[in-house]
This record gives C-alpha cells, sequence and structure tokens, in this order.
C-alpha cells in the first residue's frame, strides 16, 4: 500500500465520504467519490473490465479528474502513487487501478463494491475442482493459482504473516468478504489457506481430503482473513 506521505506529497485535490453497499452501474451513490488520475506518460491509465491487470482492456481514463462510485481489491499495482491493492470503478466504464489514482487517501474513499469480478474468477476455480485432489498438500499454491498467480509465498503461514506484518490482518474474523483468503494454523509450520465465499463458507484443499466447500471455521485455529497480496 502507499503510504499517506505519498498522497500527500502527491495530493491535487480530491474530497470523499466513506459510506456503505453500492452498485456497479446506475446513478451515482450519494456517498461516491472523486480523484484526480495522474501519470507520468500524461496518457491516463487503462480502463480494465474487472480488477485486475489480465482483466481486458476497455478504455482509458485520462489524466484529471474523475468520478468513482464504488472501490474494491484486487490485483497489487505499483503506480504514480505507490502500491496499491484498491481498484476504482469509474461509472458505466469499468475498473482502474487507484494506484494512479490522486483520493487523499491510502484506503478506500468510496463505497466498497457489490461485485468482485477478480473473486469470482478465484472462486469459480474452485468450484471447477470440487473433488479434485490434486492439490493436496498445496493449498498456497491452489489459493495463488485460483487468482491466476503463482509461486509468490512458500507457505499459508508466511502469506498470513504477511498481512500481519502490513497491519491488514483481520484476527478471528469469521465474516470474510467475498474472494478474501482465510488462513488456520494447521500442518506447522506451513499453515493453511482457501478462499471466501463471502457468505460464511470458503473453499480450500483438504476439505474430507479434496478440493470442497466448507462452511467457517470448519478446520480448529483459525487464524482470520486478509486480501490477496497477490
Amino acid at each position: 500500500m502507499r503510504t499517506a506521505l505519498l498522497r500527500i506529497t502527491a495530493r491535487i485535490a480530491a474530497t470523499a465520504l466513506l459510506g456503505g453497499a453500492a452498485i456497479l452501474t446506475g446513478t451515482l451513490p450519494a456517498n461516491a467519490a472523486t480523484g484526480t488520475v495522474v501519470t507520468d506518460s500524461g496518457l491516463g491509465v487503462t480502463i480494465r473490465s474487472g480488477n485486475a491487470t489480465d482483466f481486458g482492456a476497455v478504455g482509458t481514463q485520462p489524466n484529471g479528474s474523475v468520478e468513482i462510485d464504488c472501490q474494491t481489491y484486487g490485483e497489487p499495482v505499483t503506480g504514480k502513487f505507490g502500491r496499491s491493492l484498491v481498484w476504482d470503478h469509474v461509472p458505466g466504464k469499468g475498473f482502474i487501478s487507484d494506484a494512479y489514482v490522486n483520493t487523499g487517501s491510502s484506503g478506500l474513499v468510496a463505497p466498497l463494491c457489490a461485485g468482485n469480478p477478480r473473486a469470482d474468477r478465484a472462486i469459480n476455480w474452485y468450484a471447477a475442482r470440487n473433488g479434485s485432489t490434486a492439490y493436496q498438500g498445496y493449498c498456497e499454491k491452489a489459493a495463488e493459482n485460483s487468482y491466476n498467480k503463482d509461486l509468490i509465498w512458500g507457505s499459508a503461514k508466511i502469506d498470513w504473516n504477511d498481512a500481519v506484518a502490513r497491519g491488514v490482518a483481520h484476527r478471528g474474523d469469521l465474516n470474510p468478504p467475498k474472494g478474501a483468503l482465510v488462513f488456520w494454523d494447521l500442518a506447522a509450520p506451513y499453515g493453511h489457506v482457501g478462499v471466501a465465499r463471502g457468505d460464511g463458507y470458503f473453499w480450500a484443499t483438504s476439505v474430507n481430503g479434496k478440493i470442497g466447500l466448507a462452511k467457517l471455521p470448519y478446520f480448529s485455529s483459525y487464524l482470520g482473513w486478509a486480501w490477496p497480496n497477490f
């Protein structure tokens, strides 16, 4: 995540209010936000159909003021304002990385989007492999592969410890949002990880010896959840 210092140094002008849930289309909610797109090239930032760089480009948001009707967490991107997991939804267009948008904050300044395309894709990845034993002993690899990533962290416990070190681990919380990683202190020193469905259930390996869906906490020694840092 970019630091507050980076935000202050590059601040142009932006105001926003915190708020509740929002939809991805339609009239801007009263608590929507504005920001300022800033790129070194001056050509603007790519608008994508989802909250990751491997979603298709659907246009370009030029440098300057931009409306944001909601925000979500997605693939981390390093841009003009540092590294950020936040993606901004531009009404009627798509998603842009908040790493190129000056909102005056390193966190959310608009409602959390009701939709999360990257999380949906990860959940569908697990569902398509329901009952598979191919990832037994490789829970972290499964979680990363579901997000189209690989070889980021050596184990689930290392992944969790990263979230703790960054101050973004939600310890003991049994209500993780859709797409969040859920962690357990199992199989020392490796730990265990799955992906939350957003309704109290999660997908993971080792559910009755295979990839499966279960209700939290299911395993013992539940640690909590964090957004994927990959």
